[in-house]
């Protein structure tokens, strides 16, 4: 599949820069005043956010992923509101140890292929296998590749595989941001962690016509990412709120995980009210802060910028 290649929209709408100024009058002879304009360009950037209590006040940059690895994007209303921050909000992250995941291949390492003698083709519905075949057809790798692997791993590894051939990443905007953090001195800090261990044993111990429809929707997060990724990265560059919602959709594949999984369903409400808790507790601090948030977690039902609104905290969208 091709490179995607992203265009930063240019520029919004010229504005005026102020009152028309009138010239001095002109050389005797010649009638007439000679009206002049500045027009200044304001370039597209990503839409923000602003909670504010008291006198703290909270950035919020929503994010959306996978990006094109080679996106360019408009940082400066960014880099600007980074000057003076106290502190900038990531986004929870899910992390194994090094002694749990050695201790999980030393112990559950079978939970992550097939039953012996059996490949991930034969323990699929035949359905399933002939959708997952036509992605792996899309993405131009051998239906080989999976076979060694169970269906929540197989679903992983689709993901990555199409990621990687498409060029894009799930690393940005965020190095990008906290390179930008680094550059003012701003402490960046994790809103939570949380251990995805046990909560990914639990789902791979599950018989393969449960976790076989976890790998029927990996397969149709490709083919939605394969025509929605690029015109998503484009809306949020330019801050097109519209944009990304239309071309950004929760993957299916961790909508089917957290269905099957009580821990995963415990970590995906906590993600919210963890994110909601840092900000608060940033606003009561005092000054100015920024929030990296995906658009998921944000402005869904009963989400981030829903439950700031419910503790009584003030909004301003993007244009505010």
């Amino acid at each position: 599949m091709s490179h995607l290649r992203i265009a930063v929209a240019g520029a919004f709408l010229a504005l005026l820069a102020g009152p028309a100024q009138t010239a001095a009058a002109p050389p005797q002879g010649q009638s007439g005043w000679i009206e002049t304009v500045t027009v200044i360009a304001h370039p597209a950037a990503p839409a923000l956010w602003h909670a504010r209590e008291g006198n703290g006040d909270v950035a919020i940059l929503a994010i959306v992923q996978p990006l094109p690895d080679d996106l360019k994007w408009n940082t400066t209303p960014l880099d600007g509101l980074l000057v003076g921050a106290r502190v900038l909000l990531l986004p929870p992250q899910l992390e194994v140890g090094l002694f749990q995941r050695l201790w999980f291949f030393l112990t559950e390492r079978e939970l992550l292929h097939p039953p012996e003698g059996k490949t991930l083709w034969d323990i699929l519905d035949p359905q399933i296998a002939a959708r997952f075949a036509s992605v792996c057809d899309l993405l131009r790798e051998p239906k080989d590749r999976y076979a060694d692997n169970s269906p929540v791993i197989a679903g992983l590894r689709v993901g990555s595989d199409f990621r990687h051939i498409d060029y894009l990443t799930t690393h940005e905007p965020e190095d990008t941001i906290r390179a930008l953090a680094r550059a003012h001195g701003v402490q960046a800090r994790r809103v939570a962690s949380y251990d995805v261990l046990s909560g990914g044993e639990e789902v791979l111990n599950l018989a393969p016509a449960a976790t076989g429809r976890c790998l029927d929707a990996a397969a149709s997060d490709v083919v939605f990412q394969s025509r929605h990724a690029a015109p998503a990265a484009e809306a949020w560059a330019a801050g097109d709120v519209a944009g990304m919602e239309a071309n950004w959709s929760q993957p299916q594949f961790y909508d089917c995980l957290i269905a099957l999984s009580s821990h995963a369903t415990r970590l995906n409400s906590r993600a919210v009210d963890d994110t909601v808790a840092a900000i608060a507790e940033a606003l009561d601090g005092g000054g100015h802060s920024v929030a990296v948030v995906d658009i998921g977690i944000l402005l869904r039902k009963n989400g981030v910028l829903e439950k700031l609104a419910a503790k009584g905290i003030s909004i301003a969208g993007p244009a505010g």
